[in-house]
């Protein structure tokens, strides 16, 4: 019996990594790059999908914006055939550039839901570089004081082209002073927001709403909460769920320009399925 052409089993890993500062400021599509060349040039079998212009596997939890850190980033890969696990550490590990470090693996089952379709939260360190006395004391904790006194915080995105304007404020949780630190010259400060597609709170947006983005700063994000993990969504069971609707500007839906030409055919519109967005419209929600 013939089984060349059966398919080769497939093994679905779910990497926990660092973006650190050395890679802060390359976009979401540099990294997905990054770390295909990282798995090729490892000599790993990573699967990629079918068509004319064939992507791989790579499935990212959520993007992070220009200038953003994360501590406990988490990706997807599917492999084929499959690589026992400590191998494949060690050969990332070897390949990974400066500013990308792996933390931990583990095998997930194949039809696992998508990361992207489970983040419900996610906590960010705002740290503001400063020497003693250049930030007046008192000034960070009064601005966060003036912020929570506030209802409606309207900030402005842009996607596929569009502008539109959200409330920033329900989608804000948790925003406290933690502090100066004298030996590191840093004020820290601890945000957890709403992460869930079409209404995500941006730690930037914070900064800039607190009147601080004059300072230099680092936007790290620590944790990433997930709705089928049971520690996760009862923390998160504190806060209410901001739906999209409940955040957007009433009657602020973006307006079309009118087709040129009475023959010619409407677009064909195309449908996500339910409860889906596409990885782009995530990035944009995450930070425009």
């Amino acid at each position: 019996m013939d089984d060349t052409n059966e398919p080769l089993p497939r093994q679905r890993v779910r990497l926990t990594y660092e973006k650190g500062e050395a890679i802060k400021f390359i976009g979401h599509q540099d990294e997905s790059r990054l770390w295909e060349r990282t798995l090729r040039r490892a000599d790993l079998p990573l699967l990629y999908k079918q068509g004319f212009n064939p992507q791989p596997h790579i499935q990212f939890a959520a993007p992070l914006g220009l200038g953003l850190t994360g501590r406990a980033e988490l990706l997807d890969v599917i492999f084929s055939p499959p690589v026992p696990l400590a191998e494949l550490a060690q050969r990332i590990r070897a390949k990974l550039p400066p500013g990308a470090r792996l933390h931990a693996l583990q095998e997930v089952e194949l039809k696992t839901a998508a990361l992207q379709a489970l983040t419900i939260g996610a906590d960010y360190t705002i740290l503001l570089f400063a020497e003693a006395g250049e930030i007046p004391d008192g000034l960070i904790q009064s601005r966060i004081e003036a912020f929570w006194a506030k209802s409606e915080e309207w900030r402005q995105r842009e996607r596929g082209g569009e502008k539109y304007r959200y409330n920033l404020r329900p989608l804000v949780f948790v925003l406290r002073y933690d502090g100066y630190d004298a030996q590191a010259e840093e004020h820290r400060i601890f945000l957890r927001v709403q992460l869930r597609s079409g209404a995500t709170g941006r730690p930037d947006e914070v900064v800039d709403s607190l009147g601080l983005d004059d300072f230099a700063r680092t936007l790290r994000r620590d944790r990433i909460y997930f709705a089928d993990r049971a520690e996760d969504a009862a923390l998160m069971a504190a806060y209410p769920v901001i739906t999209q609707a409940e955040v957007a500007q009433p009657d602020a839906s973006p307006k079309r320009k009118p087709r040129k030409g009475r023959d010619r055919k409407p677009a064909r519109a195309v449908e996500a399925a339910p409860g889906r967005k596409s990885f782009a419209d995530k990035a944009a929600d995450e930070f425009g």
